[in-house]
This record gives C-alpha cells, sequence and structure tokens, in this order.
C-alpha cells in the first residue's frame, strides 16, 4: 500500500512546535493567555489611544470579562442569521440598493466597516448618527452581470462600478437603523482616480504614474485616529484578464489606499510606502513618542506579518497634516525566529542590495523595486512566512498585538490559530517582540479559520472564521455555516471560543465594528450563495430584494447588547 505524502512541515511549524513541546494542545488555549508574563507598562492615556473606531467606555475603566456575555450558539447550516436568545439583526445597506442623489448603488460582497461618528470631526462619538465605509471585496458574475461566457463593454463597466468603498451615512431612528441622504455618500470604485503618494510614485514599477485609476480588491481596513479610512487591497492579480479592454493596471493595485469619508473633495491616497502585497488589513495605533504604527498582514499561505511606522508624528490640533503622515516612513517585516523587526530599507539593509534571483541577477534596483515586491523583499532578508496572516489588531488595554492565522493546507494546517505577541518595553515602534499562540483551531476548540477581529473596551476578542473554500471537507460537519466567536483574553477561559453567530449557506461573516455605546454590532454578511450553479439552483436566498430569491451580500446590524457598562 502506497501511503500518502506527507504536508513539509514550515520553518513557522517547527516555531510552532517548539512553543507546544511541554503542553497540551487541547489545554492550550485556555493556558497561553498565561503563559506571556511580561510587564504591563501603560499609562491610561496610552491604552486608551485611539486604535479603531471611536468608543464612548474608557477601556482602561472597565473590568475584564471571563466568561461569556451570552448563552452560546450550535453549529447550523440554516440560511439566516442565528444569535442567542435575546439578541436580533437587521439587514442595511444591502447590494443594489440606491443611495446617492445621483443614482449609485451599494457595491458588492460587502467586507470590512468604518464606523466614524457623524459628529467625529468636533469631537463627538454619536452612537447612532455615522459615516460607514463598506469595502466591496469582489463580484459574482452570476449575480452582477449574468454569467456569460463573453461579457459586454456593459458588463464589465457595471462589475468596476461594483467594487471598492462605499460610503454611506447612517442614523437610528427608534430601534431601527437607516440609510439617509447626505452629499458625502459616495462610491469609490474601480474608475476612480486615486494619487499614488511615497518612494514608488512616478517610478518604473507603476510605469511612471503617479495618478491611477481604482481601488480593487478592498478586503479588511482599518481607521486613523484622525478619521480616515485605510482599505486594504488583497487579491488584485486577476483583474488583468477579468476585465479586458478596462486599462487595468495590476502594480497600481495592491496597496493600502488612504480615504476621507467625510471629505468627498479629498483625493484619496495609495500609500506605497506600505508595500505592495495582499494586504488584509491595517491596524493602527499611535506609538509612546507620536508617531503612527500600522500592523498589516500579506494574506497568502507562508507570507509575513509586517509593522510601518511613520516618520512624522501625530498633532491632534492639525488633521491636515496628519492626513499625510502615511506618505513617509519605515516598513518592517516580523521575524519569529528571533522576535525582531526587520527593516525593508534598501539603502540601510544590506541584504536587500545583495539579493539575487536563481540567475544571479540582482533582485531589486532601489526602494521603489523593494516595496513594489515587498513579498519578495520581506523573504530575502529574513520573514517568517506563516500560514495566512489575515486580521491583525490590536489589545485596547495591554497593547498587546492579535493575528488571525487563518489555514494553510501546504503544512497541513487545516484550522489555523490565533497567536499574540508584544513589543519589548511596550513601545509599537521597537524592534524586538516576544509572542505566544493564544488559541488554535481544530475540533477540540470548536472553530476553523479565523479571519477578521474586533475587540470590545473589556478587551474581549471577536473573531469570524473564513471556511468558504473548503467545500465539503469534514471541517464544516463539526463547524457548521462560518460564524463569529466570542474569547476572553484573561481569566481562566482565555482563549476559550464560544459560538455568537452563524451565517446564513455559502457566506462568510466579515469587518465587525461596534458603534461606540456597545449596543450594536456591525457585520457583513459576504457571497451568500456563492456556489450556486444558477439563477434557477440558487444556494440561499438571504437579504433577497423583495419579488426576487437571488441572495444580496449585506450588513446586518445586530441589536440586544446592554452596552458598556463598569
Amino acid at each position: 500500500m502506497t501511503s500518502q505524502p506527507q504536508p513539509q512541515q514550515s520553518l513557522w511549524h517547527r516555531l510552532l512546535d517548539a512553543k507546544i513541546t511541554r503542553r497540551n494542545v487541547l489545554g492550550t488555549a485556555a493556558a497561553s493567555a498565561a503563559a506571556l508574563t511580561l510587564p504591563v507598562a501603560f499609562s491610561d492615556a496610552q491604552a486608551a489611544a485611539n486604535n479603531g473606531a471611536p468608543v464612548n467606555a474608557d477601556p482602561t475603566r472597565l473590568k475584564p470579562q471571563t466568561v461569556a456575555p451570552f448563552r452560546p450558539i450550535e453549529p447550523t447550516r440554516a440560511d439566516t442569521m442565528t444569535l442567542p436568545a435575546g439578541y436580533r439583526f437587521q439587514v442595511l445597506a444591502p447590494w443594489g440598493e440606491t443611495f446617492t442623489a445621483d443614482g449609485r448603488e451599494i457595491g458588492f460582497n460587502h467586507d470590512f466597516i468604518g464606523y466614524f461618528p457623524a459628529d467625529m470631526l468636533t469631537g463627538g462619538q454619536s452612537a447612532t448618527d455615522a459615516l460607514l465605509t463598506i469595502n466591496h471585496e469582489y463580484v459574482n458574475p452570476l449575480f452582477v452581470g449574468g454569467n456569460t461566457k463573453e461579457r459586454t463593454p456593459a458588463q464589465i463597466k457595471k462589475e468596476m462600478e461594483s467594487v471598492g468603498v462605499s460610503v454611506v451615512r447612517v442614523r437610528k431612528d427608534g430601534q431601527t437603523w437607516k440609510v439617509i441622504p447626505d452629499a458625502r455618500n459616495r462610491r469609490i470604485d474601480a474608475m476612480t482616480k486615486i494619487e499614488l503618494t511615497g518612494p514608488v510614485r512616478g517610478t518604473a514599477p507603476v510605469k511612471g504614474a503617479t495618478v491611477v485609476s481604482g481601488s480593487v480588491g478592498n478586503c479588511s481596513g482599518g481607521q486613523t485616529p484622525w478619521g480616515t479610512l485605510l482599505t486594504c487591497e488583497e487579491n488584485v492579480d486577476g483583474y488583468t484578464k477579468a476585465w479586458p479592454g478596462s486599462g487595468y493596471e495590476a502594480m497600481h493595485q495592491g496597496w493600502v489606499t488612504e480615504i476621507d469619508p467625510f471629505d468627498a473633495d479629498w483625493m484619496p491616497k495609495k500609500r506605497t510606502a506600505m508595500g505592495r502585497f495582499r494586504h488584509e488589513n491595517a491596524a493602527v495605533k499611535v506609538a509612546q513618542d507620536g508617531r503612527v504604527v500600522v500592523y498589516m498582514g500579506d494574506d497568502m499561505q507562508d507570507a509575513c506579518i509586517y509593522k510601518f511606522v511613520s516618520r512624522g508624528k501625530y498633532n491632534p490640533a492639525n488633521r491636515a497634516a496628519n492626513r499625510d503622515l502615511l506618505a513617509e516612513g519605515d516598513l518592517y517585516v516580523a521575524n519569529f525566529g528571533n522576535g525582531t523587526w526587520i527593516l525593508l530599507d534598501y539603502d540601510r539593509n544590506k541584504k536587500l542590495q545583495e539579493a539575487k534571483d536563481d540567475a544571479g541577477k540582482a533582485l531589486f534596483a532601489g526602494q521603489a523595486e523593494v516595496l513594489a515586491d515587498a513579498r519578495a523583499s520581506a523573504l530575502a532578508i529574513g520573514g517568517t512566512p506563516v500560514d495566512r496572516p489575515e486580521d491583525i489588531e490590536i489589545h485596547p488595554r495591554t497593547g498587546e498585538v492579535y493575528a488571525a492565522l487563518t489555514n494553510n493546507s501546504k503544512h497541513g494546517n487545516y484550522f489555523g490559530h490565533i497567536i499574540k505577541f508584544r513589543e519589548d518595553r511596550d513601545d509599537l515602534t521597537a524592534e524586538k517582540f516576544l509572542w505566544e499562540v493564544f488559541a488554535y483551531g481544530g475540533p477540540q476548540s470548536g472553530f476553523a479559520s479565523p479571519d477578521n477581529l474586533v475587540f470590545d473596551p473589556y478587551g474581549n476578542l471577536w473573531m469570524v472564521t473564513d471556511n468558504s473554500d473548503l467545500g465539503t471537507n469534514p471541517i464544516k460537519e463539526y463547524h457548521g455555516n462560518n460564524a463569529m466567536f466570542f474569547f476572553p483574553t484573561e481569566g481562566p477561559d482565555a482563549g476559550k471560543a464560544y459560538r455568537f453567530a452563524v451565517g446564513p449557506i455559502d457566506a462568510e461573516m466579515t469587518g465587525p465594528v461596534f458603534s461606540p455605546d456597545g449596543k450594536t454590532l456591525f457585520l457583513s454578511v459576504q457571497h451568500p450563495g456563492e456556489d450556486s450553479e444558477s439563477l434557477d439552483k440558487l444556494t440561499s436566498n438571504f437579504a433577497a430584494a423583495q419579488g426576487s430569491k437571488v441572495p444580496r451580500p449585506t450588513l446586518v446590524a445586530i441589536e440586544g447588547f446592554p452596552g458598556w457598562t463598569a
């Protein structure tokens, strides 16, 4: 009998093995949270610094929760949003809904959600009135254009209009959230003009361009303390063939794009100093010295985790200057073998100058080439390839950085895990860190393929899964549809997963964000009915419009939370 080839063990998995040599894997989820014994030296002001949507509760004043504040639910394959008793959901801003004065429609396949209180620029934190930014990652031609073999120019244009970002004003009226008219409601799509900034602007890798067309592959993202969106361009390489004749340039995509939801006249900016790779997320926080730090994951098997540190410093009194902070700075890649951040700078890192391909030719001519292929640069200088780094978020009280590593079939990791690391001296700009595994996916923990993360002010971690590409994999037998889980990060149950929500058939839930008062959780429901063979054989009808059976990607607003209380 011929034995099956075993997945090759990677450097990352050897490092993982070293972490768990003395522990029982079944107990790791609870034990690992206590294993990181570093001093906590954050001041209240530092811990409460804005690293996402504002919250009305100071996280340093809230007692950590050590058990789930709801009755966990069981896995299900139902075609709805399943929630614990006492919670309810509302469909909000579904695909195809008209929301601008000129007739623009909400885009397709919702992903990251940014919550910007309508009164944010005057110091407010409204929990009932906001500009929401919604990423639209990609289109399903079956639903958007009819899935014809040869697409017409009109079909291609429709697809190009359906990706990117929607900026949507919403307001809570009693118990109901509504989209309301606003001059700032708008679409940023595959044809919107966007400025390139930073070292790659006007250089050979982008064919001399300074202004490019569109933002595509918009996956997760982040929010800055000065009230802008960072939308992350992830899977961008297939659009050249998908949109023939559109003038699409692959190297013009794959960046972090900054958008000001409050100012429709401000041209969006692609921040090339942050590197080009499959950007999943952007976790933003102001460091102790005032510089801005952004943590990012490259969503591929055997890819790396990055940190960007701005050159300039954040000034709460100068929003205009803050909007240029991400144009210049240093990009680092994580080496988990020795817990260091390695600088991706051609002039300051001799390894980049000496890097050669198999034919002996120099890989990089200068910093523009280093940033334009940040993945190759990172691997050339010792960045550690890990298991599909997706979302990364910063704990609001401890400053620890959590990263979801979704899975890696190349090395037999079908379940994924969540890690956390802490910077040396609690300084986000440090070049050294310690790391631990926070939770392992698998039947013993009840979850698989961790994806997007969000913290609440108590320090609880909320996570959504992405098992969308697993087909009939046995994982779905215990996991059911993609789900949302709650994890305490302190106490005896730290790292234990409690199932809070289950999405509809074929869908994944993405972009979780709480309203500032903690009473509403916004979630994107992406690609319900994705596996439908035709419009006559739909696998889901979730959020279908009246008179239709076609499922629609949408936001849902989940109510039933008591709000933040000390």
